[in-house]
């Protein structure tokens, strides 16, 4: 059995990869992700430790552009005409959603309250499980889908070359339906990454670019609403993948 899969989103950019290698190595499964030059090194070589059989596909640059996920599509398309091999399709496969969900349950749990929730946009799964959630245990959430500047599909229909692993794709995710999330905010990337480095140094989160804009639109909503307000957002992904490029230089 071979898995297929592009290792790149959500949120991901070889996170998702490095999780079904993981349980790829447990099960005796053949794992064959697509992953790309575009993400970090860190990712691929956490892959290749768990015995995937890594596939690379050239980016522009280094850049994650919707023409890499046009790439990434045709060679999928190929592979997943082999009937032994199975595509696990995180931008359709429900799964992606469902798994979120008890984020949200938590969050409102433990909170109480939450009037507002922020999350960067890759396959749309995190965002959209945590905001079916927290509707259906009765919070009244401001529901806010974020995307790098540099790739505002979601905000102007055009899409661009960025650096933020695991967002930004180019095209309209699936999961990422109507009534699912209120509006959609671009957010500057360079501030992201500048507030990815301050979180490390002043809160100890040690994270991922990603996780940086997810917090400049928390504060910036936070603001937004005013004082006694309750606004949530995630922090992605370990800093540790990032070391080998200049997020922490």
């Amino acid at each position: 059995m071979i898995a297929v899969c592009p290792a790149r989103s959500s949120n991901h950019g070889g996170s998702t990869g490095s999780s079904l290698a993981m349980v790829c190595a447990m099960k005796g499964y053949t794992f064959h992700p697509l992953s790309s030059d575009a993400f970090s090194a860190e990712k691929l070589d956490t892959m290749r430790a768990f015995g995937a059989e890594l596939e690379i596909v050239q980016s522009d640059g280094g850049k994650v552009t919707p023409a890499l996920f046009d790439r990434f599509k045709a060679r999928i398309a190929e592979l997943a005409q082999d009937p032994n091999n199975f595509y696990t399709d995180q931008f359709n496969n429900v799964d992606a959603v469902e798994g979120y969900a008890g984020m949200g349950r938590e969050l409102f749990e433990q909170m109480g309250r939450v009037d507002g929730f922020v999350g960067m946009i890759g396959s749309g799964g995190m965002l959209v499980g945590v905001s079916q959630a927290l509707k259906q245990a009765g919070a009244h959430a401001r529901i806010i889908a974020l995307e790098p500047s540099t790739s505002p599909f979601l905000t102007t229909g055009k899409g661009g070359a960025h650096r933020v692993e695991g967002t930004a794709v180019g095209f309209w995710p699936p999961h990422l339906v109507k009534g699912a999330y209120d509006e959609a905010w671009a957010i500057n990337e360079n501030e992201g990454r500048a507030m990815a480095k301050r979180a490390a140094r002043e809160e100890g989160i040690f994270a991922g670019t990603s996780t940086g804009l997810n917090i400049v639109a928390a504060l910036a909503l936070a603001r937004e609403l005013g004082p006694g307000k309750v606004v949530a957002t995630v922090a992605c992904d370990t800093g540790l993948k990032y070391l080998a490029g200049d997020l922490y230089k």
